[in-house]
């Protein structure tokens, strides 16, 4: 497991952050969004979509309805499940999303049931520094170590601007 940290980020740094993820996805990965609430959740999700190709504005939170799921050269299904009791009603969701080849699961509030993703998700912990800036903690299983080499070079970019 690499473990990639990025600190005292801004919205758009943390959009910019989760468009260079976007690019480098090749498609079946989960990525699990952890932090409070307001801290970029959906936020990440919107860069994230914006890195595949889509516009921004086609991000909603989802939830209410939870889950949204995003059109474009990769499907991105997007869950919620902060209001989620139940972790057997999930995979009644989430079983065809996992067939997809070309789908990207994002999972707002995925820590919540943690014990039920695949062991090669990709866990994002989102921490609220200030009322502008948060640290991002990213952690990449071996299986997608082309992730883990991708966001190095980023991170070094970052430290350099």
């Amino acid at each position: 497991m690499k473990r990639l940290r990025f600190e005292h980020l801004t919205e758009e740094q943390l959009k910019r952050l989760a468009e260079k993820i976007a690019r480098n996805l090749r498609g079946r990965e989960i990525l699990i969004l952890a932090g409070g609430l307001g801290v970029g959740k959906t936020t990440f999700v919107k860069g994230l979509v914006k890195g595949l190709g889509l516009k921004e504005s086609v991000v909603k939170s989802p939830t209410f309805t939870l889950m949204n799921v995003y059109p474009g050269v990769k499907m991105v299904y997007h869950l919620d499940l902060y209001r989620l009791h139940d972790p057997d009603f999930l995979f009644l969701d989430v079983e065809d999303v996992l067939e997809d080849e070309d789908g990207i699961l994002v999972v707002e509030w995925g820590d919540l049931f943690e014990s039920f993703w695949p062991e090669d998700a990709i866990k994002i912990k989102l921490e609220m520094v200030d009322e502008v800036h948060r640290n991002v903690e990213v952690l990449i299983p071996e299986e997608v170590n082309y992730l883990a080499e991708a966001l190095e070079g980023y991170r070094k970019e970052f430290q350099n601007s």
